[in-house]
């Protein structure tokens, strides 16, 4: 992050202990992200009440953050104008601003699929995590986890050119976030630069 007044500070949680997070700091509390999964979970539970299929990610912070619109594209295009008058200062005119694209903003419930395999009980998508530190962060930033279980908030820091410093407390996660973190150090240095200088 840029620094410790304008970084975002981004919590998965899920109900109850969602609402007292976001109840802990009302005043840096803004807004939450819905993750939904494809596969829901509870089904010992089915019978009395509706299957989880979706899990909250809470943002907080104290200034505005860095926020990069992870837009999609593709989708059936959108045009629109609209109709303005200017200032008086400077003479009443009408501007016309058009909107043709096909390109989308993020919606706030974003679905993605869980990784495989599972390494910890905690585990989030690589993609989600990728999804979010591009949202918040620019390249070459630095990114703190300090509960990063089995190391996928540093493994999307290297698929996504941030620095990263990564905390937990049991040493064999430790070490399987250690060792898969490095796998995906190894695996960004075989790819092979396709926009660097041709000798």
């Amino acid at each position: 992050m840029a620094n410790h007044h304008n970084g975002a500070i981004v919590l998965f949680s899920a109900q109850p202990f969602t609402s007292i997070l976001a109840t802990s700091n009302l005043k840096l509390f803004r807004y939450e992200w819905i993750w939904e999964k494809p596969a829901a979970t509870g089904f010992l539970n089915a019978d009395i009440q509706p299957l989880r299929a979706h899990e909250n990610i809470l943002v907080f912070y104290k200034s505005l953050p860095t926020f990069n619109p992870q837009k999609t594209f593709g989708h059936k295009r959108k045009t629109a104008k609209r109709k303005d008058i200017g200032s008086a200062l400077y003479g009443k005119q009408m501007n016309i601003k058009d909107y043709d694209s096909t390109e989308r903003y993020p919606r706030s419930v974003q679905i993605f699929s869980r990784d495989f395999p599972i390494v910890h009980d905690t585990q989030k998508p690589v993609d989600l995590c990728e999804f979010l530190i591009r949202s918040y962060t620019n390249p070459g930033e630095l990114v703190l986890d300090n509960t990063m279980g089995s190391g996928t908030t540093g493994v999307a820091c290297i698929n996504t050119g941030r620095n990263f410093i990564g905390i937990e407390k049991d040493i064999k996660t430790f070490q399987t976030a250690e060792d898969r973190i490095n796998e995906a150090r190894k695996n960004k240095d075989k790819q092979p630069d396709l926009f660097g200088e041709i000798a």
